[in-house]
């Protein structure tokens, strides 16, 4: 992907963490007072098909302007021909 030019690309497992491991569900009250302090803490292996997507998924930056489409598509392409080449690149 880099060698296309999609430098954001981001690798399978690389940012933080799956989404129960975020300290607002580790620890809700330290960012919403009041809540109660009983809550489950959620454990590593509580939500195995989530886990199993966070750690294969290639993730993409967030476009949001229109001023962006062009890099969007640049990036759909390269994605493209990576897909459409990848037992060459094995």
């Amino acid at each position: 992907m880099i060698a296309e030019g999609a430098t954001e690309f981001d690798r399978p497992g690389s940012t933080c963490c799956p989404m129960n491991q975020l300290p607002l569900y580790q620890h809700p009250a330290s960012l919403f007072p009041g809540h109660p302090h009983s809550h489950r803490r959620y454990q590593a292996g509580d939500f195995p098909v989530a886990e199993h997507v966070h750690a294969h998924t290639i993730k993409l930056p967030v476009w949001h302007r229109e001023q962006d489409l062009e890099l969007a598509e640049q990036y759909v392409r390269a994605a493209i021909k990576i897909s459409d080449h990848h037992k060459e690149l094995l």
